[in-house]
């Protein structure tokens, strides 16, 4: 599943312990968008020689990444979660939400 990236899911992923982020660059033609990025998080740094196909960096999820989810001109940035990890933030998102609601009588 491919989403995009947030300070908040960024800030989960720091959270459930992910400290890297493989990065694929495509060539994209959309109206907003010329060049396309997927970021896909993992928490040990792999040898830069075995990164998976078609993933081509590595970067901290503190850095790059992080500047990444307020935004890049003309570039379409995605996270790329595993089912299970999507799930797990949203349930963390609901009980944000519920901690957060602010009930006006």
């Amino acid at each position: 599943m491919k989403t995009l990236p947030t300070p908040r899911l960024l800030g989960f992923l720091i959270e459930k312990g992910y400290k890297y982020c493989l990065f694929e660059t495509t060539c994209i033609n959309q109206h907003k968008a010329y060049a396309g990025i997927t970021l896909k998080p993992v928490k040990k740094h792999p040898l830069l020689q075995n990164l998976l196909y078609p993933f081509n960096a590595c970067y901290s999820i503190i850095r790059e990444p992080l500047q990444m989810a307020t935004g890049l001109a003309n570039t379409l940035i995605l996270v790329e979660l595993g089912f299970k990890k999507f799930e797990v933030f949203e349930k963390s998102l609901e009980e944000f939400n519920k901690i957060t609601t602010i009930k006006v009588c």
